[in-house]
């Protein structure tokens, strides 16, 4: 049993020192948690928008460059086409390097199967010998379709990103309540220990000091010795001890004279 009254008070005030900072712990590590797997996610997914908007805008431009063929800019088109060709196979690439999602790659296969229809579709028409007549239907039965398709899956593998970015956000929401559980709880101790505490303090402070208080007003010489009723064995029942054995001194010293 602890005898000391500075072990019991250094003791108490550790305990709540000790649950705060775990608690604290708790939350640096849980929030720490929260933002690197959101960092990641969300990067990933950006980058697999900002490459589906490239793909997007590079499309359009290859479609601009074989209408720009067509009706006879032949040099400029040429170099619009296998321009846009580059960056659109280039976001490609990126987007099977930032894939999140479990079907992702269902959606890039398709964006890639679409615009290699597409991209043989517009080199058919590039070919030497062709009549004006045979590439514009060409375009116009098969390329422009194609072209729409690729579009639209290029649209979807997007709108996928954008939706998970809305669905992580709601994650990180409930993740972020989560992580505030060890605070609250934290909090919800400390009141409960300081309630412990003030009844701790009544319990081996305040009280054996009004006990003294008490005992000494009421004491007389009759009495004998001083007993204030202290159950502890801490520096309060030392005091009494020493209070008794300072009136058994005057006592004695007061009888020899």
């Amino acid at each position: 049993m602890v005898k000391s009254l500075k072990i019991k008070i250094v003791l108490s005030l550790s305990l709540l020192i000790v649950m705060l900072m775990a608690a604290g712990i708790m939350s640096i590590l849980d929030f720490r948690k929260i933002g690197n797997s959101v960092d990641t996610v969300l990067k990933n997914n950006y980058q697999s928008i900002e490459s589906a908007k490239k793909m997007l805008d590079a499309v359009e431009r290859e479609d601009s460059g074989i209408l720009l063929w067509m009706i006879g800019n032949k040099d400029a088109g040429i170099e619009t086409v296998w321009s846009a060709d580059s960056i659109i196979r280039k976001a490609i690439v990126n987007m099977e390097k930032n894939i999140t999602e479990a079907n992702e790659p269902r959606y890039v296969i398709a964006v890639m199967d679409e615009y290699e229809q597409y991209h043989s579709s517009v080199k058919k028409i590039l070919e030497d010998g062709r009549s004006a007549e045979e590439f514009k239907r060409i375009y116009d039965t098969e390329t422009d379709s194609l072209f729409l398709k690729t579009k639209e899956a290029i649209n979807n593998l997007m709108v996928l990103n954008q939706d998970q970015m809305y669905r992580q956000a709601g994650i990180v929401k409930e993740q972020s309540r989560r992580a505030m559980m060890p605070a609250i709880v934290s909090i919800a101790a400390a009141i409960i220990f300081a309630l412990l505490l003030y009844f701790f303090i009544h319990t081996y402070f305040i009280r054996p000091v009004r006990q003294l208080i008490s005992s000494v007003k009421e004491y007389y010489p009759e009495k004998g010795q001083l007993v204030a009723g202290i159950v502890s064995k801490d520096e309060f029942k030392k005091l009494e001890e020493e209070i008794n054995q300072l009136i058994y001194r005057l006592r004695r010293t007061k009888n020899s004279m």
